[in-house]
């Protein structure tokens, strides 16, 4: 019998799945299996695991066939483990050096605990170093899961006989499900959980990653779970979501106005959010500068309160009525003045600017032109010569870098 279980869930992860199972047998630890449940993958990852079960004999068991999402893959191959303890591995992100080691110890150390974490780190595509993840410790008050999960779910060992005891994971979740797995466990064992402050795993983003590509759902299931567990939930989890809308809007499927896309959204969390709470994010949703300037098929993006940064975007989608030229009222609003080189680089690779010396209003036009009209076309706007608010009055806290702020867009028709 093996020491430790890793099991890892996959569907069309082939890029990926190699330098994951990697990850796991160049652990120091000898007695691990890994049970990876393939959900049906069409891009070849069978054949990858087929070269890998040949390179670690006897420690790499697989299975491939329909499942009812993330959650059944992951909770049928805990059936499968054959070991007391559980690593779950997705197969796009990454163990740390001594990583499995560190947490073995400290379950045999501390037999009284059902779980163990540490600390885990964003990285993108290629591996490389995003962010820290905003872990916190199991010390932590249970109610700061209001504000988001603090595991890094790479990062979790638990022992076999206390999942299944709890439930195991909820199927009917398709993104939150690990969310609802830690709070159930801290709910039935407030002092088994262990900590390991240490780097324990990486976790990838990128847009197949269930994060990336169902953020909506992530946030609505991520309400749904604090309800479930501690009653009303706060609905900055809908605020930190229109960020992210707002960050690629309008590259929806739908055509829709981020207040619309918003309304839509307070509307299904209604029966999980706390009481005024509803109203509290539309009315911040109707106070921001990037849902007052976007349109169904344009997005502006600059900060919430209108600023635009050093480099900002225009983004244009090709579905909605035929646009000439997108025009932005701006002001260099500076204390003093400054001298701004703006340079606009269209979809096709061309570069226009202007130079604004001094304070006051400008504008800024944008032609389209028919060939740029295209499903997801954008503009790239560089500035040189902003600057940081603190810098400038020690008073502010405002550590951002900005260039001018955007007063009015309008588009002119073709």
């Amino acid at each position: 019998m093996p020491a430790i279980s890793v099991v890892m869930p996959t569907l069309n992860q082939r890029p990926f799945i190699g330098e994951a199972v990697r990850s796991i047998m160049s652990q120091e630890v000898d007695d691990v299996e890994v049970v990876v449940m393939d959900g049906g993958s069409t891009d070849g990852t069978q054949t990858e695991l087929q070269a890998l079960e040949a390179a670690f004999p006897g420690r790499l068991r697989w299975f491939s066939g329909p499942d009812d999402g993330p959650a059944d893959a992951v909770h049928r191959g805990i059936l499968e483990a054959r070991a007391p303890l559980i690593g779950w591995l997705n197969s796009d992100d990454i163990y740390r050096p001594g990583a499995m080691r560190r947490a073995l110890e400290h379950l045999s150390g501390h037999p009284e605990h059902v779980m163990v974490y540490g600390q885990g780190e964003h990285v993108d595509v290629h591996g490389r170093h995003l962010e820290v993840y905003p872990t916190l410790p199991p010390s932590t008050p249970i109610h700061v899961f209001a504000d988001g999960c603090f595991i890094c779910q790479p990062t979790a060992y638990f022992r076999r006989a206390p999942y299944i005891e709890s439930g195991g994971l909820d199927n009917s979740l398709k993104a939150a499900f690990d969310f609802d797995l830690w709070m159930r466990l801290f709910k039935r064992h407030p002092r088994g959980i262990g900590f390991v402050d240490a780097m324990q795993a990486s976790t990838r983003l990128h847009e197949g990653a269930i994060t990336m590509r169902m953020r909506q759902r992530v946030a609505l299931e991520g309400l749904q779970v604090v309800h479930r567990h501690l009653g009303a939930a706060p609905g900055h989890w809908l605020l930190t979501h229109l960020d992210e809308m707002c960050a690629t809007h309008p590259f929806r499927a739908d055509p829709m106005t981020l207040r619309e896309a918003m309304s839509d959204l307070v509307q299904r969390a209604s029966g999980w959010l706390a009481p005024g709470h509803a109203d509290e994010v539309l009315r911040r949703t109707d106070a921001d500068r990037r849902v007052q300037l976007s349109t169904a098929h344009v997005g502006v993006g600059v900060h919430a309160d209108g600023w635009a940064g050093p480099t900002c975007e225009l983004r244009l989608r090709a579905d909605g009525p035929p646009v000439a030229a997108m025009r932005l009222t701006c002001a260099n609003e500076r204390r003093g003045g400054s001298l701004l080189r703006i340079r606009i680089h269209d979809p096709d690779g061309g570069v226009s600017g202007v130079d604004v010396d001094g304070p006051g209003r400008f504008e800024l036009v944008v032609p389209v032109s028919p060939a740029q009209r295209r499903e997801q076309a954008v503009w790239s706007i560089e500035t040189e010569g902003g600057f940081v608010p603190i810098d400038l009055d020690p008073r502010s806290s405002d550590r951002r870098e900005l260039a001018f702020r955007v007063l009015d867009f309008t588009v002119q028709p073709a």
